[in-house]
């Protein structure tokens, strides 16, 4: 059976556990100033890395998670590393084209030192395709999509009897309350936003300021928003417009497992997951009008054509998407690139990348040193610059002294003619001055 090295947290799967070594992050209970700086730059455990590092020398395939900066970290180093040889795939790949030339450099660093590697990707959409080639630079054949699933693999929630009321909806990421807060201002349907204490959550109550039937719930624990999910009349998922991933997809999919309407954007995610009319609604971005219309229509929808649309969400989530299906469907992929992989990893083909590979390591060392030096130069010669006095003149630090009695004798009387004492004159006694000019 092949040895495959995972990050990814999936516990709660048997099947998984027994199938992969997973590589676990450790966060610190008390991180002290560099674990912090760590953290703030989204890398919980750096010594994750180095950890993956000598665990992939030994894997037959290396399982990378797709939302995790380190694993990206990792797989940058990895692609340095000439005896890391196995086939690397990326799942819950669900990245966003960075807003800058830095910030999209930044995300293709990695993917780039790492590309030898990549057997692949996996987005969730058949959409985002196009834009992993182009923005990130990934070949057209490494990026495989694979759909999302639910994730209420442990928890016992089912729908308890009678329809609910109330539109229910959460979470931070890329959530457009703003269209959907003005969709039910005015109108007779309880909306209940469950979000944690936050910057966001103090945002939404801005926007929902004197309206009584809008509420926001801090408080619940995921046993607790799941069960508001199944019991509700309506879940509304409004998407950030424009955006260029999948989001909310564990979200949508959970509440279509769990027998509820479902009412979401129509966006990239929404469009992989429901079929408009057969097992929830699409609203187009931004539209306030279209999802009023739309709530208005699933509130007065028969209960035998509610429950007709239930039950077609719960059956499309609990066996195309769900979690056991796509765990597997991962690990057959693993499997399949640690065979196709298997020649490249023995043999002269072996030796050849090995070859290629320290030869890229000693130019990225020579390189790092080239840059190294010239950023010390470029700092020496900035400190020479910034160092020298505001009126242009070269620092004196070692200037040629004369002797000057006269002027020793001057300056000790008027020290003491400021202290209201008549100039004396002082013989014999010379002090040194500098001498900075004509």
């Amino acid at each position: 059976m092949a040895r495959l090295v995972s990050t990814l947290p999936f516990h709660k799967s048997p099947r998984w556990m027994a199938a992969v070594e997973t590589v676990a992050a450790r966060p610190a209970r008390s991180p002290g100033r560099w674990r912090r700086l760590w953290q703030r730059a989204g890398v919980p455990d750096p010594g994750l890395v180095p950890r993956l590092l000598r665990r992939a020398r030994y894997a037959d395939a290396v399982l990378l998670n797709g939302g995790e900066r380190a694993d990206l970290l990792y797989l940058g180093l990895a692609g340095l590393c000439p005896w890391i040889h196995a086939p690397h795939l990326i799942v819950d790949a669900h990245w966003q084209p960075g807003a800058s030339r830095l910030h999209r450099l930044a995300q293709r660093l990695p993917l780039r030192l790492g590309r030898h590697l990549l057997a692949e990707v996996q987005p969730h959409s058949p959409e985002e395709i196009p834009l992993y080639e182009q923005v990130f630079g990934l070949p057209r054949s490494v990026v495989r999509p694979l759909p999302w699933s639910t994730s209420l693999t442990g928890y016992e929630i089912q729908r308890r009897p009678g329809p609910g009321e109330a539109i229910v909806t959460g979470g931070h990421s890329y959530r457009d309350y703003a269209t959907l807060i003005e969709a039910v201002r005015g109108q007779p349907w309880a909306l209940r936003i469950g979000l944690p204490p936050s910057h966001v959550s103090c945002q939404v109550a801005a926007m929902a300021a004197g309206m009584d039937n809008v509420e926001i719930v801090s408080d619940w624990s995921f046993q607790d928003y799941w069960q508001a999910v199944a019991d509700s009349r309506v879940f509304a998922m409004p998407i950030t417009p424009g955006l260029q991933r999948c989001t909310a997809d564990q979200t949508i999919c959970n509440a279509m497992a769990l027998g509820t309407l479902v009412v979401a954007t129509d966006a990239m995610s929404a469009r992989l997951y429901i079929e408009h009319g057969r097992t929830g609604f699409l609203v187009p971005e931004g539209d306030v009008e279209g999802w009023r219309r739309t709530l208005a229509h699933v509130y007065a929808l028969p209960e035998a054509e509610a429950q007709a649309i239930r039950d077609a969400a719960r059956e499309v989530a609990s066996t195309r998407f769900s979690e056991e299906a796509r765990l597997e469907e991962t690990l057959r992929r693993a499997r399949r690139a640690a065979i196709e992989w298997a020649p490249r990893r023995s043999g002269p083909a072996r030796h050849r990348l090995e070859a290629l590979r320290w030869a890229k390591v000693g130019l990225v060392a020579l390189l790092s040193a080239k840059i190294s030096l010239l950023a010390s130069a470029a700092l020496k010669a900035l400190g020479r610059r910034f160092l020298e006095p505001i009126a242009g003149r070269p620092p004196q630090l070692a200037a040629p002294t004369v002797e000057d009695p006269y002027l020793d004798d001057m300056l000790a009387g008027r020290q003491l003619g400021g202290q209201g004492a008549a100039p004396q004159m002082r013989r014999g006694r010379s002090l040194r001055r500098p001498v900075v000019g004509p």
